[in-house]
């Protein structure tokens, strides 16, 4: 309750900060779209790569479950009991690809496929090593050939709770659903790759964007546009772990997190460039990425860097979502930061968003 009076008050001052504070900060930026690009580009340069492919569908199983693991020998065993413990009734094909791991990883998951030589599992797993790459070449090297029917990622730092793979793969045939989206043990699993299943033929056509981090943007700006059928199943089916050192604990304060603006850019530009068109909830979506990735690159603390972002996103959200941008009854629908942000944007009004977005 406090917590929610304090935004109160604080939205009621933004005026007084604007015409007090704010004055710091340009209002107007003569900064180009092609120099904020250049600009970020010297600082941490977009290395990463599409996200459309072609892969192979085979499906001869109900479910393909892909684990990446990288370094993860304190959780592995318990990660991969929960997948291997489930108790579905459907057919489970489950690819590991150890990422390079420099750990006894490699060592754990060998010594898991030999503990299953002589039961029902032992022809339903493949492990496959590879130099590291990173988590989006891990996940697109089982991708490439895919064995499911419908598929599942589950990081090797996490667990799946008893039952879920049932529960998930219930919903999403029973409802004829393109993904059906779980729970983990405090929140939703909307936005991330883990805590749902896929209709394979979903990734039929694509993939992680590889070298990025946040790889995960493909289900906001890819996979949910494109998805005709989405379901939320009540009940928690994932525990996801705290590792501190996974990526999600480690990019803040780096120019990782520049990152989460290039793969963004990316996908959508893949996203439009096949033909597909902006809809309504792509657009919110949107707008509630570009508040994270401020969030992720104000702990930089560089100002030029703000300026540069704030003009990528400007020119990038009139491009593909100019249609939304006037819409009051979507707009309407945002949350007041994001209001804001929509207003500073059609706006061209940079102190405004410093003052009361960052």
């Amino acid at each position: 309750m406090l917590k929610y009076r304090f935004k109160e008050v604080s939205h009621s001052l933004f005026p007084l900060f604007y015409h007090t504070t704010g004055l710091r900060f340009p209002k107007h930026l003569s900064t180009t779209y092609e120099e904020a690009l250049n600009h970020i580009s010297s600082i941490h340069p977009d290395k990463g790569e599409t996200c459309l492919c072609t892969n192979k569908i085979i499906a001869d199983h109900d479910l393909h479950i892909i684990i990446p693991v990288y370094n993860t020998a304190a959780y592995l065993g318990d990660c991969l009991n929960s997948v291997f413990n489930q108790e579905s009734g459907y057919d489970v094909f489950v690819s590991i690809i150890n990422d390079g791991s420099t750990d006894n990883s490699a060592q754990i998951i060998e010594n898991f496929r030999t503990s299953l030589d002589g039961t029902e599992h032992q022809d339903n797993i493949e492990i496959i090593h590879q130099p590291n790459q990173g988590p989006s070449c891990a996940r697109n090297k089982a991708l490439n050939n895919i064995r499911g029917r419908y598929i599942m990622f589950v990081d090797s730092d996490d667990t799946l709770m008893p039952g879920a793979i049932k529960a998930l793969m219930d919903a999403a045939i029973e409802n004829n659903a393109e993904i059906a989206e779980g729970n983990f043990t405090t929140g939703s699993s909307h936005g991330f790759a883990w805590g749902k299943v896929y209709y394979s033929k979903l990734f039929s056509n694509i993939h992680f964007p590889p070298h990025y981090w946040f790889e995960d943007t493909i289900n906001i700006f890819y996979l949910y546009p494109l998805c005709k059928k989405k379901i939320l199943v009540p009940g928690k089916h994932y525990f996801y772990r705290q590792n501190p050192g996974s990526i999600m604990h480690s990019f803040q304060g780096t120019f990782r997190s520049i990152d989460s603006l290039w793969v963004s850019l990316r996908v959508l530009n893949d996203y439009f460039s096949t033909g597909n068109s902006a809809t309504q909830q792509l657009f919110l979506d949107y707008i509630k990425d570009a508040l994270s990735t401020t969030s992720h690159l104000r702990t930089l603390g560089n100002e030029k860097l703000l300026q540069s972002f704030f003009k990528i996103i400007t020119h990038t959200t009139r491009k593909y979502f100019n249609e939304y941008l006037q819409n009051n009854d979507v707009i309407n629908i945002l949350s007041q930061t994001s209001k804001i942000l929509v207003r500073s944007i059609n706006q061209n009004d940079y102190r405004l968003y410093r003052t009361a977005i960052v």
